[in-house]
């Protein structure tokens, strides 16, 4: 008698070992001595790339007026007068900072020192106005009532004008940190001022932190809900630990909001538009996943499958819509897009590299999306007298997806 128990505890004793180890291997920790910073954020150096054809470039003034055009604009007016909860009108200030991107990296690929100068001089002026710096910050933000208040589509959504302001900066940083090499003392210290200022009343708050609330239903949208900015300022400053701390928290938080079978908290449930805002999602995870295993992390095994399926499920919602949307949720849903009238049925057009990128960070090939395709084909930055200029920079992640598959081949 027993033995037979002596027997069954060191059963249970196995089991019980064998779950923590199961355990840790989801949650494994990132280090801090596995961090190591490429030097260009997202590569080792900015080299020539085909995916780049046709892009904005300080040779044609047009581009340097178009981000001239930041500096010290009043988003909050902008904001206040023509962005509703469903409708987001960002352009005025996503587009130029994805010219100054696109006119950075292009400088630099193609080695032309007059455009690097260029590039430079419109980062530092973007500093010494404050560029943003007015916009809503994280701690008034969280004090105003929500997106779609009461059910209305047309409502006021402060928190859009804090995330856009957010996502802008942290593309800047990363401009900022292609062009460090470049910037002399002086420069220096005024553009490392401006992000300092702007990371302590849009980012330092959210350090370790879920949007609203870690048990309430959040979602995962543009710039993996602020982590990919974070990940900017730790390669500005090179701090290992925060690059660490700010991993191992998003892997958590992404390990909460993706499901066992790909679905997303919130994202794939928002009604008439849950197929675009799943996409939406998706590329924030990759784009951010990318960059982390770049940088040294390890994956959790747990939560590359769920990227995996979350992939299947962006090709399932191309493939058969219906049965994309019949898989039921039990969250709260209060920004869900009800009338069939403002339906948006497609992979996210924003998204335009998300192929590469599930392609690289998990293997699956997205499926034929018809009116992503022609989207993606015909929208652009704008159109000129030889056509369409291309998108360069996808600022919902911060780097531009096909370049990095042209270096991995």
């Amino acid at each position: 008698m027993v033995r037979g128990r002596v027997i069954v505890m060191k059963k249970i004793l196995v089991i019980v070992v064998l779950g923590l180890f199961i355990a840790s291997q989801v949650q494994a920790k990132v280090k801090t001595k596995d961090i190591n910073f490429p030097g260009k954020f997202y590569t080792t150096e900015i080299t020539f790339c085909k995916a780049m054809k046709d892009t904005p470039t300080f040779t044609d003034s047009f581009s340097i007026k178009k981000v001239k055009g930041l500096i010290g604009y009043d988003w909050h007016a902008d904001w206040e007068a023509n962005s509703t909860s469903m409708n987001l009108q960002s352009k005025r200030i996503r587009v130029p900072i994805e010219v100054l991107m696109a006119g950075t990296q292009n400088a630099i690929s193609n080695n032309n020192q007059a455009n690097i100068d260029i590039a430079k001089n419109l980062l530092i002026d973007l500093a010494k106005a404050d560029t943003l710096y007015d916009s809503i910050g994280y701690i008034e933000v969280i004090k105003k009532p929500n997106c779609y208040a009461n059910g209305d589509i047309n409502s006021p959504c402060w928190f859009h004008e804090y995330v856009e302001a957010r996502d802008v900066f942290s593309n800047y940083m990363t401009n900022a940190i292609w062009l460090r090499d470049e910037l002399n003392e002086q420069e220096f210290q005024i553009v490392d001022k401006y992000i300092n200022k702007m990371y302590k009343k849009f980012l330092k708050p959210t350090e370790s932190r879920c949007r609203f609330s870690c048990e309430e239903d959040e979602g995962f949208y543009a710039m993996a809900n602020g982590g990919t900015g974070i990940l900017s300022y730790a390669s500005w400053t090179n701090n290992k630990e925060l690059a660490a701390e700010e991993i191992n928290f998003r892997f958590k938080v992404m390990d909460r909001l993706f499901y066992e079978d790909g679905y997303i908290n919130n994202n794939s449930f928002r009604g008439h538009r849950a197929q675009m805002y799943h996409s939406m999602g998706l590329n924030a995870a990759l784009g951010y996943v990318y960059i982390a295993k770049l940088w040294g992390a390890e994956v959790p095994e747990e939560l590359q499958n769920k990227l995996v399926k979350a992939s299947e499920v962006a090709n399932l919602a191309i493939t058969d819509y219906d049965k994309f949307t019949s898989r039921n949720y039990n969250g709260t849903q209060g920004n869900a897009i009800e009338d069939p009238k403002n339906a948006v049925k497609h992979t996210h057009t924003g998204a335009w590299g998300i192929d590469t990128l599930m392609k690289i960070v998990t293997g699956v090939e997205l499926e034929y999306d018809a009116q992503y395709s022609w989207a993606r084909m015909n929208n652009g930055l704008w159109y000129n007298s030889q056509g369409k200029v291309p998108n360069a920079i996808d600022i919902m992640i911060g780097f531009n997806p096909n370049c990095i598959l042209e270096r991995s081949k």
